[in-house]
């Protein structure tokens, strides 16, 4: 009986762990006596790491490390193609600035005795988290103006090798929400981005008093997007009625009509193009095996002018109609037409041709002309 215990105890141990494998059970500390919980302080921002419940948490809140690129880019670069940059940034920009009323009542008003020294240590706060170096040249509360440069933002920094990329929306929103806090009025930010000869790229910042809010641009945007929209619902509509009229004039053009069980006649009247050309040989294929033809009257009464282009259309015709077992009879070839195939040494060998569609229609019939 002791043996049997002696032997049950490890598989229950073992259960025991692979239960928390399985569901995700988080040993105690005390289990382990590995310390998993570690703290740092950089530039007044609070960094927490619970390494046993794999957490991270940024001035208190909960937070995650992303590699801008590839990670972060591949999140957001396929939002931007989609949606469009305009509307994307506009959308970055309006939701990073809320929230900003907090930023600046909880934090900036907090971190120093002016609003200066406090947005400079919510900078150095924020770029421990590797959003980039805050300067703040400019601040004139009287005359509503101020200037914020940020060397090495993270949103050029993951941009930094794509061909399309669409500047900096999110620290954009935090600071139009920021200053429009501290400078008691709405403001815009308009952005300029420079890059130095060393690759180093920086964005500035020129806020000023303004009528346009993020929401207000958002909304612009949106209605930019679905005016676009429509207009390429509109084009595409237009393109497929042409497409439609094209496959309708093609069918005019070069109709196929039975006038028996076994005969097909194709009229071909005015100017024959590169595109009609091309056109005779496939509704004459198609029409002789569809009415299951043998014989194929191509008549050129009303073709005006028979070039190379043409007459190679025509044996092209006649030769595939033949790989179909059908015979073709070339109906109202005219003086001068007959003398233009001629010198241009047309191959009509095995084409039998009348000169008017009368004589054909009784050749094709087995009856006298």
């Amino acid at each position: 009986m002791s043996t049997q215990n002696i032997a049950h105890k490890p598989d229950q141990m073992d259960n025991t762990r692979l239960h928390r494998r399985i569901v995700g059970t988080v040993p105690e500390p005390a289990e382990t006596g590995i310390c998993t919980t570690h703290a740092v302080a950089l530039n007044q921002a609070s960094i927490q790491w619970d390494l046993a419940r794999g957490e991270l948490s940024f001035f208190e809140r909960p937070a995650a490390l992303f590699w801008l690129d590839p990670s972060l880019l591949n999140i957001l670069y396929p939002l931007a193609q989609e949606v469009g940059i305009g509307l994307f940034r506009n959308l970055v920009a309006y939701h990073a600035g809320l929230g900003t009323e907090e930023d600046y009542h909880a934090m900036i008003s907090t971190l120093g005795e002016t609003f200066e020294e406090g947005f400079l240590a919510w900078g150095r706060a924020v770029s421990a988290a590797g959003w980039g170096c805050f300067e703040l040249p400019v601040f004139d509360q009287a005359q509503q103006h101020a200037v914020v440069v940020v060397h090495n933002p993270w949103e050029l920094a993951m941009q930094r090798n794509q061909e399309t990329t669409w500047g900096c929306p999110f620290l954009q929103g935090k600071i139009i929400g920021i200053f429009s806090q501290a400078l008691g009025v709405t403001c815009w930010a308009d952005e300029e981005i420079t890059v130095q000869e060393n690759g180093a790229q920086t964005v500035i910042f020129h806020i000023n008093p303004s009528t346009m809010t993020t929401e207000s641009e958002l909304e612009r945007a949106r209605r930019q997007r679905a005016q676009q929209e429509e207009r390429e619902r509109r084009i595409r509509m237009q393109e497929e009625i042409i497409r439609n009229q094209q496959a309708t004039l093609r069918e005019v053009s070069t109709p196929l009509i039975p006038i028996t069980d076994d005969v097909v006649i194709m009229p071909l009247i005015g100017a024959i193009d590169t595109l009609r050309a091309q056109q005779i040989p496939e509704n004459l294929l198609e029409g002789i095996a569809y009415y299951q033809a043998d014989t194929a009257i191509l008549d050129i009464t009303g073709v005006q002018v028979v070039d190379t282009q043409v007459a190679n259309a025509l044996v092209r015709a006649a030769r595939a109609a033949r790989l179909l077992g059908a015979q073709v009879i070339l109906t109202g070839i005219q003086p001068q037409i007959a003398q233009t195939l001629v010198q241009l040494g047309a191959d009509l060998n095995g084409i039998v041709t009348h000169s008017n569609l009368k004589s054909g229609i009784a050749f094709a019939l087995g009856q006298p002309a």
